[in-house]
């Protein structure tokens, strides 16, 4: 299981949702077209159970579904320091963290950083 995959079992986003964006960001940047992009995510597993096949339609519904998500999570997060259960500085060092890239360390490293981002989660939401 990748790095990423392990992220979005702890999120508001499904596995779908998680191929969907990353094929749609190739869209964005012209290194795909949108039909490709659906299909890209309809060869995709679902817990080890090949997917359905996705309309250019039923795709674009799970992009648009995964971006809510994350406009959610957003939100939730400045309610959380609005509220004071979260600290500015302390949101800002999680997103410092992340930004300082996760794809090259190996499995162990992974494992590392999951437990501290975990230590991390537990310590700053109050």
């Amino acid at each position: 299981m990748s790095f990423l995959e392990r992220l979005v079992e702890q999120s508001s986003l499904t596995p779908r949702q998680l191929e969907s964006l990353t094929s749609y960001l190739r869209v964005a940047l012209g290194e795909i077209k949108l039909k490709e992009a659906a299909s890209i995510a309809s060869q995709g597993k679902t817990k080890g159970i090949p997917t359905k096949p996705l309309t250019i339609g039923s795709y674009y519904r799970t992009v648009s579904q995964a971006r809510g998500n994350i406009r959610e999570s957003l939100v939730t997060v400045v309610i959380a320091i609005w509220l004071g259960l979260l600290k500015v500085e302390d949101a800002r060092r999680l997103f410092e963290l992340m930004e300082s890239g996760t794809g090259d360390l190996s499995d162990e490293e992974q494992e590392r950083f999951m437990q501290v981002l975990q230590a991390l989660l537990d310590r700053i939401i109050l």
